[in-house]
């Protein structure tokens, strides 16, 4: 009866415990599907990157084509997913690019560098079977920017206004440091004015072209033909008009020249593309076949017009822009010019019973005193009123001229005061040594014969 009772209180221990053990499972399943469940809300909550590579391919489709705006709906729509998307990043640097959008196009590259892309992600470039890692296109597009295309410099700058220079003023110039500020008269004046300069520039930039090759001995010679007149403009047909317009240095030019080549190497333009900047480029240096021609310049007149235009055609001898032969043809054309303006009229055939008036010859330069520099013509007028009233003994009965010339440089434009006729240097050299002592500078000179 006891082994029984014990058999019972055991089965009946172990049927409990095994209903506390299921239950115990129930709970655990139960608190482990909630845990898991948890968690999977939890994972809802937290945003996941998205694949956008099928959506930057569609643009970068899209770009290849030139459809921009399509591609940048596209390239939006795939960053809009993941804005760490470099193949995106780099398109839209590329449009910001092509609409002129320069520092948009910059932070745009260079946000694909600073996101690091790996040297495994690469891209084809444009039309090209090649392919290229982002990294290194990012970079050669960011270098590209840095430049700023050249071709919107090559438009003619804001030229500065022709006024009086600081510290240049009327009373200064009719002052008696007049003759102080004018010295600078008395050196040779510069052949080459701002236009000069500008033209000067334009074709020594192309020979630097030319010899750096970046361009080619035959497209040199059929630019430089056409538009040789700007240097040579009695024997030569008018150039294109504007090359007396300012112009970026020739270093730049070549710089971007060089980079646009370099791009082309690398793959990172077609060669349609090169080929449109280079000539916009290039044309706007100077064009092969100019479109509108300046007007025909004047030939010199008179003996000194004709010495300084020979000097000036020496100096682009000296400077290898012009040939020898060229130069002789020029010189001899200028000076055919001046035998002609010098032969003497003929006489007229005077009716008898009439007077006979003589025909007087012209006989050249006279000698004359050079006695004040002025920034203006009215200055200039103003100072010769004063100058003649205060030494009228002297020159009150000569007569005055006002010639323009320009220094260059940095010392500008004047117009300086000449007065004669005198009969002879003697008389030129004896006006200036009393007109010193009163503290007048004066300079012997020459003027026209009239």
């Amino acid at each position: 009866m006891g082994v029984k009772m014990s058999h019972k209180y055991f089965f009946r221990v172990a049927k409990n415990f095994i209903v506390l053990f299921v239950f115990g499972l129930l709970l655990t399943g139960c608190d482990l599907l909630t845990n898991a469940k948890f968690m999977e809300k939890f994972k809802r909550g937290v945003p996941t990157v998205e694949d956008s590579s099928s959506i930057s391919e569609q643009g970068l489709g899209k770009l290849t084509k030139d459809e921009l705006l399509q591609a940048q709906l596209l390239f939006d729509r795939a960053l809009q997913i993941n804005p760490r998307d470099v193949h995106a990043l780099i398109g839209k640097g590329v449009i910001f690019h092509k609409m002129g959008q320069l520092s948009q196009a910059e932070k745009a590259f260079q946000a694909v560098i600073s996101l690091g892309p790996l040297s495994s992600q690469k891209l084809g470039v444009l039309n090209n079977l090649e392919v290229r890692s982002i990294a290194e296109l990012a970079n050669m597009n960011l270098a590209l920017l840095k430049n700023h295309g050249l071709s919107s410099s090559l438009k003619p700058e804001s030229v500065e206004s022709s006024g009086e220079p600081k510290g240049w003023t009327t009373s200064n110039l009719n002052s008696d440091k007049t003759g102080i500020n004018s010295s600078a008269m008395d050196s040779k004046v510069n052949m080459v004015g701002p236009d000069d300069r500008n033209v000067l520039q334009r074709f020594e930039t192309l020979k630097k072209l030319r010899d750096q090759g970046l361009m080619t001995p035959q497209e040199y010679d059929v630019r430089r033909k056409a538009n040789l007149g700007a240097l040579l403009y009695l024997t030569q047909p008018p150039p294109a008009a504007g090359l007396n317009r300012t112009v970026p240095s020739s270093d730049l030019i070549v710089q971007r020249l060089k980079a646009i080549g370099k791009a082309l190497e690398l793959r990172a333009i077609t060669v349609r593309q090169h080929g449109a900047e280079r000539n916009t480029i290039v044309n706007a240096l100077m064009p092969a076949d100019p479109r509108t021609r300046s007007n025909p310049r004047a030939a010199p007149k008179g003996l000194l017009a004709s010495a300084d235009a020979i000097r000036r055609i020496e100096m682009l001898q000296e400077k290898g822009l012009v040939s020898s032969a060229e130069a002789s043809i020029e010189k001899e054309a200028i000076e055919k010019k001046l035998r002609v303006a010098n032969i003497p009229q003929p006489r007229k055939v005077i009716p008898s019973g009439q007077k006979v008036e003589t025909v007087k010859k012209p006989s050249g330069p006279k000698p004359a005193v050079h006695i004040a520099s002025f920034r203006s013509k009215k200055a200039a007028d103003r100072g010769w009123a004063q100058l003649k009233r205060a030494h009228r003994a002297l020159i009150g009965k000569l007569n005055p001229e006002i010639t323009k010339v320009n220094l260059g440089g940095n010392k500008g434009v004047f117009y300086r005061l000449v007065v004669g006729p005198l009969a002879s240097n003697a008389d030129a050299d004896a006006i200036c040594r009393k007109l010193k002592r009163r503290r007048q500078y004066c300079e012997p000179a020459f003027m026209a014969s009239n």
